[in-house]
């Protein structure tokens, strides 16, 4: 899965949980704050501020324009979510804890962190 869709699925989960907007997530990995993200009646807007581009759908489907890729995120309940990243077939899921993200990437077995 690509980083930039890592980022952009932890920041929408955020925002859905959180029920609010949610300006500059902040990505463990890279040490950076740059991606924003708000969810109204399960509509999604976004900017990624690294690729200067925009986020937008409706859960579940979802589109990051800087990347050109579609991908997939459903609220499970309790700030779980699973997800599908089309450009790479590959499969995920984010748990909202509070104001942090943990997402598990299957292709890449591992964990990512993410917080507002």
């Amino acid at each position: 899965m690509k980083p930039r869709i890592r980022a952009t699925a932890a920041a929408v989960a955020l925002a859905h949980s959180l029920q609010r907007l949610v300006i500059r997530v902040y990505e463990y990995e890279i040490d950076a704050h740059h991606i924003s993200a708000l969810v109204r009646e399960d509509r999604v807007s976004g900017y990624d501020y690294m690729s200067h581009s925009c986020v937008s759908g409706d859960l579940p489907n979802l589109y990051h324009q800087g990347e050109g890729s579609h991908f997939e995120l459903m609220p499970d309940g309790s700030g779980a979510y699973s997800g599908f990243d089309h450009d790479t077939s590959s499969c995920f899921s984010v748990k909202v804890t509070r104001r942090e993200a943990y997402m598990f990437d299957y292709k890449e077995d591992s964990y990512f962190a993410y917080n507002v």
